[in-house]
């Protein structure tokens, strides 16, 4: 019988969604933290949706650093905005596509 996944939470709206649909942000076993997009990177991960009201939420409030239990980089911060722009490009160029 196969074991079924769980769900993960994001840190700032607490939604519980497919691993696919979130980022994963990680803290590694060396400490260095940053945005695991392949969602397989070794250390302690912390999951965010990619909507910019979580990332801001998140970043108010320093959910990111108390889920990963370390000072998280104003830079990872401005990594996820950056993702959250690419994905709303990407969105947008396959509308157009489709018109």
């Amino acid at each position: 019988m196969k074991k079924r996944r769980r769900p993960r939470t994001c840190v700032a709206c607490k939604t519980a969604r497919p691993k696919t649909e979130l980022i994963r942000v990680v803290r590694s076993p060396d400490g260095r933290v940053y945005v695991d997009l392949t969602g397989r990177g070794q250390g302690r991960g912390a999951y965010i949706c990619s909507a910019r009201n979580c990332i801001e939420l998140a970043k108010k409030k320093n959910l990111i650093s108390r889920a990963l239990k370390v000072d998280v980089p104003f830079e990872i911060y401005e990594e996820l905005l950056q993702k959250h722009k690419e994905l709303l490009q990407k969105i947008d160029n396959i509308g157009n596509a489709n018109q």
